[in-house]
């Protein structure tokens, strides 16, 4: 498969990540089932009828998999040294991605897959990386097929004890000397990856478990399966090509493109057009099944990247093309388009902690806001979250905004659980954003968390969080937030530990937050009695301390931990 992207810098995001994880790439040629079922056929297009290969629908839909999972067909990972490092787990094609908290994604499921052809010796594998396009820290790549006696059933779910022990083919990587490694070519422009490998001989269906592997750095590998039909001798070989009139590398406003795939080679061709983008809504293909198509471009508000694809096939084989293109409003804008912020209404739970973590052009990241937002029971709902983390985000001013772009050029927070959008700056290199949700940390790392309420005079009351920790403190982030009545207001704020703390606090209609954070390069050494103070006074009745809430996040040992609760 050849990834031709006009533009210098690398593929954007093109969707947007559900739920708690990263995201970065997957096998695109020859299409793996995160391939085939995520980046050409996605759920929205399975409901509607236009899915181009509708069995993805079984897998979308299986039981115990979240319906709107198909659209992290990028995110399938763990932080682990795969299956050499620390043995096989349940889910073959995931590893138990963490993504999923351990459980069955859609590729794992015991569908009747759709299969590429495929013949023993050297084969190419391209790995699409333009989610993430991490070369520098890239380790390895592996390669596992399953025995010959493999027999595919459908609903039988793959088990490790289908493959073959050792990997057919093992590739490392070192980004400091990127060409040592003539069977790995790293391609920066086109956010690839080109790992070639001899293929074992085998008859029939077989699939083939791959791992792309990063450094000790982060440990993040990505999984995923391709389902492969051998059918013995040489098949004919496909070349897939696109071609664009007019040739642009942007587009502005609204037309049309011609889509020309008649330059493609091979015998008794057919054809498959698709386009991802971050706003669906504004592109329509028409011939998707012939060899030249139209797309036809609504005008967008901010500018935003548009892959199109091309899949071609014939006398049993397939090669597919890509061509991505930068579509621009009519009217200049000020920022790029990274998708939405969530595309699933969720309310989350207490203690979870909250970002959106972007990736530059040099595979570098970014979170954003730097400290995630802690959710408490004020902001879990599934409309309150968003309005709360793009408040904190657009706060610091940065090159990154969330919330909907007006007629004035502003990106302003929304109270909704799916309107808002992650834009960047169009003159920031920023490639791609992902909704980071972590879990809280089980366990307390020696620390132990305390509240208290306290009744110093007739004017005002006072909140303490008592922290004791038996093991040393590296960052500590701990909120209290006083629900709002009639009359009451900021009182006063302190701490015991003095100028290790910093603090501050702020005012909505609804809430007074008080927060505390451990100064830079501090490490709060074992000890008790440490006090966090918030005061609040105010008129009239007495204010209500029922139902206050505190968090704690810090890290001890190496690991985040967040405790919470109410006083």
């Amino acid at each position: 498969m050849k990834l031709d992207v006009l533009r210098t810098m690398l593929l954007a995001g093109l969707l947007m990540m559900i739920g708690g994880a990263y995201g970065h790439g997957l096998i695109q040629d020859p299409p793996s089932r995160n391939w085939f079922c995520g980046a050409i056929t996605k759920p929205d297009q399975v409901a509607n009828g236009t899915a181009q290969y509708p069995v993805c629908g079984q897998a979308f839909s299986a039981t115990g998999v979240d319906p709107n999972a198909g659209y992290s067909f990028m995110s399938v990972l763990t932080h682990t040294t795969g299956r050499a490092g620390v043995g096989v787990r349940s889910n073959v094609c995931s590893f138990n991605s963490e993504t999923w908290n351990g459980n069955a994604t859609p590729w794992d499921q015991p569908i009747n897959w759709p299969t590429v052809p495929m013949t023993a010796g050297s084969k190419t594998f391209t790995w699409n990386i333009s989610w993430g396009p991490h070369f520098s820290d890239t380790q390895e790549f592996r390669y596992w097929i399953t025995k010959p006696s493999f027999v595919f059933q459908t609903g039988r779910a793959l088990s490790f004890s289908d493959f073959e022990d050792a990997p057919f083919c093992v590739l490392n990587y070192n980004d400091a000397t990127p060409n040592a490694n003539p069977d790995v070519i790293p391609n920066p422009g086109a956010a690839t990856f080109q790992t070639r490998c001899n293929v074992p001989a085998r008859s029939g269906r077989h699939v083939i478990y791959a791992e792309w592997g990063r450094n000790q750095w982060t440990y993040e590998r990505f999984h995923g399966c391709i389902d492969a039909m051998f059918q013995g001798g040489n098949t004919p070989t496909v070349d897939a090509q696109i071609a664009l009139s007019p040739d642009v590398a942007e587009f502005q406003g609204a037309g049309s493109l011609t889509l020309d795939g008649r330059s493609s080679t091979g015998s008794n061709l057919s054809y498959q057009w698709s386009v991802s983008s971050q706003n669906p809504s504004l592109y329509t293909l028409t011939n998707a099944t012939q060899s030249v198509a139209t797309l036809t471009l609504g005008n967008p508000q901010a500018s935003a990247n548009v892959t199109v694809s091309l899949v071609v096939s014939g006398g049993g084989s397939s090669d597919s093309a890509t061509r991505t293109f930068v579509h621009a409003p009519a009217v200049a804008s000020q920022w790029f388009d990274l998708g939405p912020l969530t595309s699933e209404s969720r309310t989350l739970t207490v203690g979870d902690r909250v970002s959106v973590r972007t990736v530059n052009g040099s595979g570098q990241d970014a979170y954003w806001p730097t400290s995630p937002l802690v959710i408490t029971s004020s902001n879990a709902a599934a409309t309150a979250w968003p309005l709360a983390l793009a408040q904190a985000v657009n706060a610091a001013n940065g090159a990154v905004r969330i919330g909907v772009l007006n007629a004035q050029s502003q990106v302003v927070p929304q109270s909704s659980a799916t309107a808002n959008r992650v834009y960047s700056q169009t003159s920031a290199d920023i490639q791609s954003a992902f909704l980071q949700v972590t879990p809280p940390t089980t366990g307390n790392g020696g620390v132990t968390v305390t509240p208290a309420v306290a009744a110093n005079s007739p004017y005002y009351n006072e909140l303490q969080l008592r922290l004791a920790n038996t093991a040393p403190v590296t960052a500590l982030s701990a909120t209290i937030v006083v629900q709002r009545t009639q009359g009451v207001s900021v009182s006063g704020q302190y701490n015991t530990l003095g100028s290790q703390i910093q603090q501050s606090n702020s005012s909505t209609t609804s809430a007074i937050t008080y927060q505390y954070t451990l100064a830079s390069g501090v490490t709060l050494s074992a000890g008790t009695n440490r006090t966090l103070a918030a005061q609040f006074g105010g008129t009239g009745t007495a204010h209500p301390t029922a139902g206050d809430t505190w968090t704690v996040t810090y890290t001890s040992g190496g690991t985040q931990y967040t405790q919470t609760g109410t006083f």
